[in-house]
């Protein structure tokens, strides 16, 4: 590895392995830039972030921060391997993890004391970055005293408080109610720390990363399997399990003469016919074609009716699904597909399991593009 890639932030190349499970993942965070992370349980999240923290040792590879060494094992070569409490890493995780007998603002001012800072300067940080986080109120409150919120806000005091050259984020929302979880964020929107630092946010929530992140990756079996802006990752996914985390359809097919993608599967992984916005690709190339469940438009069919263009199919409700502010059908013809409609729409269309409707996406909602 260069030098210049050495200090750009965040550097991680490494392979650790646990049992019969093995972590191989590459990737640069740079300073003021958030990498979310996203993966279901067991793919290595929690894995990677406890290797860059340094409470796990690397296999292989070797982990950098600012251009420091933290970690670095290559065969023939005695493992080199910084302690956790020398790393300057700071980790926030699910649970706010105080120290039960001591005030927010003692809790908050245990990095500084443990980094050789007098007692009453100690004390001045932590008042400093309880304001920050918008919580001067707490200082004196212990955390038995605390909301859950708040315990976590006094917990992003402390982790920041110790001047760490990383962030690493650990679903940090998972535990709080959906208002405090939104404050959360907008907190960390916001990047209440003078100096820029690389951050890397594991999450098996998407909208984490739409809210927060500069870039995603989407990790799955100890792989990174997609990688790319937020917009990219979340907005035109790779595979169906990413299509299935961002909440999304996904086709996968080919262009035909007609521009029109065509799915390659049949049977159960058979899809309609789709035509996006813009020029599509060449006729022949290999593409796939997205678009949201909330997009469709849902009519009846009527008795023998067809749809014979793209864009347009008729199918059997199979399944109906409550979902925020509606509900979700299932189709039988088309099980990988999934169409939201108003709870309004719902009743007007009187849904029932074996009911015939005719649905409908506009072009104008459907991404295609080229597979490589």
């Amino acid at each position: 590895m260069s030098d210049a890639a050495a200090s750009a932030g965040l550097v991680a190349a490494v392979t650790t392995r646990l049992g019969d499970f093995s972590l191989d993942v590459s990737l640069q965070v740079a300073p003021g830039e958030t990498l979310a992370v996203l993966g279901p349980n067991g793919s290595g999240k929690t894995t990677l972030l406890q290797t860059i923290a340094g409470q796990l040792a690397p296999s292989r590879g070797s982990v950098h921060v600012d251009g420091r060494e933290l970690s670095d094992a290559e065969p023939g070569r005695a493992l080199r391997h910084i302690p956790p409490e020398d790393r300057r890493v700071g980790l926030l995780g699910q649970q706010p993890m105080l120290f039960p007998h001591l005030s927010a603002l003692d809790n908050v001012a245990f990095g500084p004391r443990a980094r050789g800072a007098g007692v009453q300067a100690s004390r001045e940080t932590a008042r400093r970055w309880l304001e920050r986080v918008g919580s001067p109120e707490l200082a004196a409150r212990r955390p038995a005293a605390l909301s859950g919120g708040q315990q976590q806000r006094v917990a992003l005091a402390r982790t920041l408080a110790a001047r760490p050259e990383v962030l690493l984020l650990d679903e940090p929302f998972a535990a709080l109610d959906v208002e405090t979880a939104a404050a959360m964020r907008a907190l960390l929107t916001d990047r209440p720390w003078p100096t820029p630092i690389p951050i890397l946010l594991v999450t098996h929530d998407p909208l984490d990363a739409i809210v927060l992140a500069d870039r995603a990756a989407i990790l799955h079996d100890g792989r990174i399997v997609q990688r790319g802006t937020t917009a990219e990752v979340l907005g035109h996914p790779a595979t169906g399990f990413v299509a299935a985390l961002a909440g999304v359809n996904l086709v996968i097919g080919s262009v035909d003469d007609d521009g029109v993608v065509v799915s390659s599967m049949s049977g159960a992984e058979a899809a309609p016919a789709l035509r996006g916005a813009g020029t599509p690709p060449a006729p022949g190339t290999p593409a796939s074609a997205v678009f949201s469940p909330g997009s469709v438009h849902v009519t009846p069919a009527g008795p023998g009716e067809s749809a014979a263009s793209a864009n347009r199919w008729i199918g059997t409700v199979a399944v109906l699904q409550p979902v925020p502010g509606g509900v979700r059908i299932g189709i039988a013809e088309y099980p990988r597909l999934a169409v939201d409609v108003p709870s309004a729409a719902a009743v007007a269309l009187d849904l029932a399991t074996d009911a015939r409707l005719m649905f409908t996406v506009p072009a104008s909602e459907v991404s295609v593009r080229a597979r490589s």
